[in-house]
């Protein structure tokens, strides 16, 4: 059975596609060009083939939404006596302008290959050093909320101009992440030598700190690092953050045998705040408004509670780590409200607070 091609790949894969085309395509040519799309297009049923075309439009319309700047336009074939409908993406719509700095004699460039109908923009060298000066200053501002966007202007500077964009931007892992590192490398030759393992669990949820004695069955990555094992507190396989562990110690080599039925694939599934050690997860019922209610449906969020007037839904989530999920609602603002329970409403709205706080914006 084929891998299951994610959304993310199907929308690059369209992209590249339509990027490559010097002139318009039609869907038909996209249902068999594209191989997110071709071989249930190709080979599948008449139910299968219209589920197909129905995705591209979805992702379609959800890139558009993005900025991807994918056009529909009449073209024609045949010597032009039958008309059809096209896609498209044009090169100068798409690539961001080439860098020039003029010289002396009006003359410079950029170097490496160039995109055709990219076009380019012309800095004389006094120009370039300020513009390279104000991103340097920009990227270093604590808590500037475009530092991001900042480091990526550098980083187009110095590809297209070199010499004029360095000092290169330059990348420090954060001081607990040399901690996390080491306990992540601690914990995988336990479990690779079978040797169980105690620590001091700070639970999110529960707020407090317990001692735990874990047989590892197996270390995940999902926006963080995760333990899989079975916990003698629990008498069950809970799920840990690596992050919130303290004083982790090991125990004696063959003390433990992983279970023969156990698959820690079926742990990778899910959302990251699906992914925690509490026995019973914490229901959490969001109100999306429309349209936001459609995307979350179409990427499987929740399961639907109740379907309201004019498109909103309440969808209900299975929540053991409510830190990633805040965060995840967050961006959302007033596309998504949390209908119960009424403490995590609260603590959404403390960390928009302090969201905000932090970038010296106050409330109105």
């Amino acid at each position: 059975m084929p891998a299951r091609i994610s959304k993310t790949q199907r929308w690059l894969d369209l992209i590249s596609f339509l990027v490559g085309r010097h002139v318009p395509v039609g869907v038909n040519q996209v249902m068999e060009g594209v191989p997110s799309y071709a071989a249930r297009y190709r080979d599948g049923s008449a139910t299968d083939r219209e589920s197909v075309r129905r995705m591209f439009e979805r992702d379609k319309a959800e890139l558009k939404e993005m900025g991807v700047p994918i056009e529909t336009v009449p073209y024609t074939i045949h010597h032009g006596t039958e008309q059809l409908e096209g896609y498209r993406i044009r090169d100068r719509d798409f690539y961001l302008p080439y860098l020039r700095v003029l010289g002396e004699g009006g003359d410079g460039g950029s170097h490496g290959a160039r995109r055709p109908d990219a076009g380019s923009i012309e800095l004389d060298p006094e120009e370039a050093d300020l513009a390279r000066d104000a991103l340097l200053h920009s990227a270093g501002l604590p808590h500037f909320p475009l530092a991001d966007e900042a480091r990526s202007a550098l980083r187009k500077l110095s590809l297209d101009l070199p010499g004029v964009g360095e000092p290169a931007v330059r990348y420090a892992s954060a001081p607990e992440g040399v901690a996390l590192g080491e306990r992540v490398r601690r914990l995988n030759a336990a479990l690779l030598a079978r040797r169980r393992v105690r620590f001091r669990y700070h639970g999110l949820y529960r707020g407090e700190a317990t001692e735990r004695d874990v047989a590892p069955y197996a270390l995940l990555f999902r926006s963080d690092w995760y333990l899989v094992g079975h916990d003698t507190l629990r008498d069950d396989i809970r799920v840990f953050r690596i992050s919130r562990m303290e004083a982790l110690e090991e125990g004696s080599e063959d003390d433990y045998r992983i279970p023969a039925d156990f698959d820690s694939s079926g742990y990778l599934r899910g959302s990251p705040w699906e992914m925690g050690e509490e026995a019973a997860p914490l229901p959490v019922d969001v109100r999306f408004e429309f349209p936001r209610s459609l995307w979350v449906e179409r990427n499987g969020f929740g399961t639907e509670v109740e379907r309201l007037p004019g498109g909103a839904v309440v969808r209900r989530f299975e929540v053991s780590q409510v830190e990633p999920f805040l965060r995840w609602l967050l961006p959302l603002e007033d596309e998504a409200r949390i209908e119960s329970p009424d403490e995590l409403r609260d603590q959404l709205s403390a960390l928009a607070g302090r969201v905000a706080a932090l970038h010296g914006v106050t409330g109105g």
